[in-house]
């Protein structure tokens, strides 16, 4: 048995299958993370999410903020972005079954040693408190209001976490923390959403999240994407797999019982 952890698809059908075949997996006995962001941008996302519902018992993902923006224009409380490529799953007539199924996933899932999240991880959380949230907004999104629930959450407010915010507000920030994090305002940890760029060129007054110290409770490796600029990084408390495939970059797996690297 072997865990791997794959990157960003976003609708990269033919990429995924290659890698796929390239690691050797095997559904009875491996175990595929996906870091979210299975669908939109590429030009195959209902594709994806049908080879992903088809192999479910042995794939674990989470949301990303563009498996999040499926599921509200679905339930159509979004407006059509010009730049997405859903509308093959939204007009499907299996539809309900995979936005079912993407609807029951978590932000965060973790296990003995790793913390697989879309983003990252808040770093001045603790863990049992980002638990929690999490298991509240999964309730949600599996609710029959799940539409009422998802219009509700979009928005950059609030940026800042505290335990005094009440629990729409804790929620929203969460699920924007875990779905569109990269770096942190320095002088009060604030989520900062408009540098998306490279480390080398951080700007003074910002940090990637991922240095900023972590809450003690957060003791696991922690496995995301999302930041394509950013691309393969690993050290001994983050693994980041967003290489861009679908910017024509690579799509990446990592074997998480050895780090062999695979792309394709």
């Amino acid at each position: 048995m072997a865990r791997y952890a794959i990157g960003d698809v976003q609708g990269c059908y033919d990429q995924l299958i290659q890698l796929i075949d390239k690691i050797g997996f095997n559904p009875s006995q491996d175990i595929l993370y996906f870091v979210g962001d299975l669908v939109n941008r590429g030009p195959q996302s209902y594709q994806v999410l049908k080879w992903i519902y088809k192999y479910q018992d042995s794939i674990i993902t989470v949301l990303g903020n563009h498996d999040i923006y499926l599921l509200g224009r679905y339930a159509r409380v979004l407006k059509a972005d010009k730049d997405e490529t859903i509308s093959d799953i939204l007009n499907a007539k299996d539809s309900k079954k995979l936005i079912d199924y993407l609807r029951a996933r978590p932000l965060v899932f973790h296990d003995s040693n790793y913390i697989l999240c879309h983003a990252g991880v808040y770093p001045k959380i603790n863990f049992n408190t980002l638990i929690y949230l999490n298991t509240v907004i999964s309730n949600h999104l599996q609710s029959n209001d799940y539409p009422i629930f998802i219009d509700s959450i979009f928005g950059n407010k609030p940026n800042k976490w505290s335990d005094n915010l009440d629990l729409m507000q804790k929620m929203k920030f969460i699920i924007n923390s875990s779905t569109r994090m990269r770096f942190l305002n320095t002088a009060d940890y604030s989520l900062d959403y408009k540098y998306k760029g490279e480390l080398a060129n951080t700007p003074l007054e910002l940090t990637p999240w991922f240095k900023a110290g972590f809450d003690p409770s957060i003791n696991k490796t922690i496995i995301f994407g999302h930041w394509a600029a950013l691309g393969f990084y690993h050290d001994n408390k983050v693994i980041s797999l967003d290489t861009g495939c679908v910017w024509g970059n690579k799509l990446t797996a990592i074997n998480l019982e050895n780090f062999d690297l695979f792309q394709v």
